[in-house]
């Protein structure tokens, strides 16, 4: 697993508009002969994916926007009541930021492999399980560095790593499915509208 936070202080405003805009330079989670095996090789190792050019970098922005995200919801449990709105605000739109690019990675992803209408769809789309996958790296990346603080800590991290390659195994499998025609996607687009009133 790598690790993705520095680099990411840029103001929340840079995270408005097209989620292709680079965030930060981090080696691609699928450079794999430059030995940068990243967040996300694992479940996507042997998965013949679309020649894009903007895949790599929408799923390298997805895992800057969660790690800035996680640092985020770090902040405003220690921020004072003065800080709280504005650092909220920035959740806000990091979580927007991070739903664009889940749909992104879902638009690709379903551009090159055809859909049968006619079976059953997965029960989340492999934008949505790459994105736990991501929070999940990150979720282990910051538990590990309490180990050795707290007796319980390592047997935390057994789980949290079980849990890594279970999802692992499910998105391969998932893949697999959708390549051989047998599931398809569900639908990528979310509703929600962030910063949007419907009054």
């Amino acid at each position: 697993m790598t690790e993705t936070r520095a680099g990411l202080g840029k103001d929340t405003d840079e995270l408005e508009g097209d989620p292709r805009t680079p965030m930060t330079a981090v080696a691609s989670c699928l450079d794999v002969a430059g030995g940068q095996g990243g967040w996300c090789q694992d479940a996507l190792a042997g998965i013949p994916l679309p020649d894009s050019p903007e895949l790599s970098p929408a799923l390298d922005r997805l895992h800057a926007v969660n790690s800035r995200q996680w640092d985020a919801e770090d902040r405003v449990r220690q921020a004072g009541d003065r800080e709280i709105p504005a650092i909220k605000r920035e959740i806000d739109a990091l979580n927007g930021n991070r739903h664009a690019l889940i749909e992104q990675v879902d638009r690709i992803l379903d551009a090159a492999w055809s859909a049968n209408e006619g079976v059953p769809p997965l029960t989340e789309s492999i934008g949505s399980a790459l994105d736990r996958l991501s929070v999940q790296t990150l979720r282990i990346r910051h538990i590990e560095r309490l180990v050795g603080r707290d007796a319980g800590t390592a047997e935390r991290v057994a789980i949290l790593r079980h849990q890594y390659d279970d999802l692992v195994w499910s998105i391969a499998v998932a893949c697999e499915d959708l390549l051989s025609g047998r599931r398809r996607t569900p639908r990528p687009e979310r509703m929600k509208l962030y910063g949007k009133s419907a009054r």
